[in-house]
């Protein structure tokens, strides 16, 4: 059976307070396992109002203490800017405390303030990815696990063996879900039986290459048992037209988007140490700036928006060409909560039922 999860934005782009955003991101949780959804995720960025949510893991602890069945995703911790360890043991933690209702998201982000800021060279992004999941999946799988890779060679963190405590609850591990739209992303993946995580950027033709690549992947590698369950992601609106749901939807998405273009700073700093580097972020900033209409009628063409029927048609299409099972999709960038849960209603009472889609647990 399908699930449809709700991906809460936890932006500020429609001016309330930031503990507004996070009360808002508690109550939609809320709601959500109310209404039948079988999942929450939630995203990590850093100086951007696009997401207010620096630490995914710590927002993931807030909405599964104040659910009961809801499973809850981070989509995703960012590996690059932490330890591989740190991530392992606190997801363990929750896998713990919530009896299993966690799924960990990885990816490694890319935004260049990040990387300045934490330290990690960009240079280092592509393999933190790669190496980095190997360390988690073994700190949640394995016995122990060190700083040496599966090659023997040395990964990008040196440490001894160690033991990840807690063990997890969900055996033989949390739910591990990797994020990414390239080839490169999708063999890590499927080189350990891991789930994906599909961008809500791609076409349907693009997903459907990547779950092809997967498939044909985790075979080469061996894998045993039922293919593992992804996650595709899409931006949803629902109104009694299409051209009513574009009208609605379309200031608003470009003014969220408009707050994930780069990281927030002084921009006096660009006369600093860090001066070059900074111009070359504003340059990038404004580069999108320029092609805004045709990166804002791109992503609309590749989600759902428009009338049920619309709606209906393109979960279908997707389902069909990726055999997608679960669904995290954002309803709340349109902004005004009543909006918000309003479109979180539509879906699951009009659109889930024409296509099956089952209200309730997720199946992992």
């Amino acid at each position: 059976m399908v699930g449809f999860g709700a991906f809460l934005s936890l932006s500020d782009t429609n001016g309330q307070s930031h503990r507004q955003v996070y009360d808002d991101a508690l109550m939609y949780a809320r709601e959500a396992e109310r209404l039948g959804c079988d999942s929450v995720w939630i995203n990590e960025h850093h100086f951007m109002g696009f997401s207010i949510c620096p630490d995914s893991l710590v927002m993931a602890s807030a909405l599964l203490a104040s659910t009961k069945k809801i499973r809850v995703g981070n989509a995703i911790s960012l590996i690059p800017l932490q330890h591989p360890v740190s991530i392992a043991e606190k997801a363990a933690m929750l896998d713990n405390l919530s009896g299993g209702r966690f799924d960990l998201g990885l990816g490694r982000g890319g935004y260049p303030l990040d990387a300045m800021v934490f330290n990690m060279p960009l240079d280092q992004f592509g393999q933190s990815l790669d190496q980095g999941v190997e360390l988690i999946h073994r700190a949640l799988s394995a016995d122990y696990v060190d700083g040496t890779l599966s090659n023997g060679q040395p990964s990008l963190w040196s440490f001894p063996p160690v033991q990840v405590y807690p063990r997890p609850y969900t055996k033989p591990h949390v739910p591990i879900f990797v994020a990414g739209q390239t080839d490169h992303t999708m063999g890590i993946a499927a080189q350990r039986g891991l789930s994906l995580l599909l961008s809500w950027h791609q076409t349907h033709t693009e997903r459907e290459t990547v779950v092809k690549r997967y498939d044909a992947a985790l075979a080469a590698a061996g894998h045993k048992g039922p293919r593992p369950v992804h996650v595709g992601s899409a931006c949803v609106h629902i109104a009694d037209t299409k051209e009513q749901a574009i009208a609605e939807f379309t200031g608003r998405f470009r003014d969220w988007l408009r707050g994930g273009r780069t990281g927030a700073f002084d921009k006096t700093a660009v006369d600093g140490p860090y001066g070059q580097a900074l111009k070359d972020i504003l340059a990038f900033a404004q580069k999108k700036a320029a092609n805004e209409d045709a990166m804002v009628a791109k992503l609309m063409a590749n989600n759902p928006i428009g009338s049920v029927d619309d709606v209906t048609a393109w979960f279908r299409e997707d389902m069909a060409r990726t055999g997608t099972q679960r669904y995290a999709v954002f309803v709340d960038v349109i902004g005004e909560p009543r909006q918000a849960l309003g479109n979180l209603t539509r879906l699951l009472t009009e659109v889930a039922p024409a296509l099956g889609v089952c209200a309730g647990v997720a199946r992992i």
